[in-house]
């Protein structure tokens, strides 16, 4: 994640705008690096200085930091009354989300988020206000569980149709809550949106899936939520996160989903990001690829068989079966991306996921392809 920090002079709470190096006038919005004093400071909202700095800002927030700035023009960035400044949104980058909420109704063992507060549709709506939309792209929402507050959801996505008609926008739920086939009902009358939702499963078994959610009858509640989202046409993913408890199963999923959720649009098997819970229960739940290189193989040739689209997420080419190398996407958000030294000299470095940044361990079998 891009961030700097230094110290704070005229702001009480946090402001987000986009990021310039270039005090232009006709810019509305914007957080401005400068190196000297500006000539003006009309539609500014802040300014990033040296620390060497003195002048006279208009009482608008500065943040002094001497540290290397790392914001692209145009980012998006927030500046808190602490003096972090984070960029919340890369004009560069086709893997931007939304963070709606640090709150979840579910406990997964090898959730990588870690819980700590509530809310934050508040300051994504802010966060929308400075976002030129890109039809060409997909915004993510993402949290915790979004549709804890789901007229809050249902505001946002309404708010992003009428700021960018028909834009796609891809939803990562537990879909728990629409077992209420009500919140469904509310989600069908949005207009104007190419939306899609992002829903794992991770058994065909009810005990096994409400293991590892950590939630009694959360299978059953998920269930039901797809097939209510199902009743109003709506686009579905079905995400499967492979760990020790699920991956000699892969198959029979597979076999799950095409007989009871033949309405589904996309499969996504995903590797494990070891941070958050997955760190935590790291020895209970860790798995290396190289172990589950055959059942991933397996899965993805019977989705073939059934003639449902299916990728494979987060995961180094190096560790998955060549068979399915066409299926292995560049999926990590490039915030988070990285490469081991070891991958240095691959040949295919170029169209491989990497690894996360985030994970405090990586597998011990990643290595260049020749």
């Amino acid at each position: 994640m891009k961030k700097i920090n230094g110290r704070i002079e005229n702001l009480k709470e946090t402001i987000y705008g986009s990021f310039t190096e270039h005090n232009n006038i006709f810019k509305r919005n914007r957080i401005v690096k400068c190196d000297k004093i500006p000539f003006f400071t009309f539609g500014a909202k802040s300014f990033i200085i040296p620390s060497n700095l003195k002048g006279d800002f208009k009482n608008l927030p500065v943040l002094i930091s001497d540290n290397n700035i790392p914001f692209n023009e145009n980012d998006i960035i927030g500046i808190t009354p602490d003096g972090n400044c984070v960029c919340v949104w890369e004009a560069n980058s086709p893997h931007n989300g939304l963070y709606v909420t640090d709150a979840c109704n579910s406990k997964c063992i090898m959730c990588p988020q870690i819980e700590n507060g509530g809310s934050r549709y508040e300051e994504c709506f802010k966060i929308l206000d400075n976002i030129k939309l890109d039809k060409s792209g997909s915004i993510g929402i993402t949290g915790g569980e979004p549709t804890l507050e789901i007229n809050k959801l249902v505001c946002l996505l309404d708010k992003i149709a009428k700021k960018s008609k028909n834009q796609k926008v891809h939803v990562l739920t537990n879909g728990r809550n629409f077992s209420n086939i009500e919140n469904a009902d509310k989600i069908s009358k949005l207009k104007n949106l190419d939306l899609s939702w992002g829903i794992p499963l991770y058994s065909d078994i009810p005990e096994e899936h409400d293991f590892i959610v950590g939630c009694k009858g959360a299978f059953k509640q998920t269930i039901q939520g797809l097939y209510n989202l199902a009743k109003y046409r709506q686009k579905i993913e079905i995400r499967i996160v492979i760990l020790r408890q699920n991956y000699k199963n892969l198959k029979n999923i597979a076999e799950y989903i095409y007989r009871n959720l033949p309405f589904v649009t996309h499969i996504a098997f995903m590797a494990l990001e070891y941070h958050g819970n997955a760190e935590k229960n790291y020895k209970q739940i860790s798995i290396d690829p190289i172990e589950y290189k055959e059942e991933l193989y397996l899965a993805v040739k019977s989705f073939i068989r059934y003639n449902m689209t299916a990728d494979v997420y987060n995961l180094p080419l190096c560790l998955a079966d060549k068979r399915i190398w066409e299926f292995c996407k560049d999926s990590i958000s490039t915030w988070k991306k990285s490469y081991l030294k070891q991958c240095e000299n691959c040949t295919k470095k170029d169209i491989c996921s990497g690894v996360f940044e985030t994970s405090f361990t990586h597998s011990g079998n990643i290595a260049p392809v020749a």
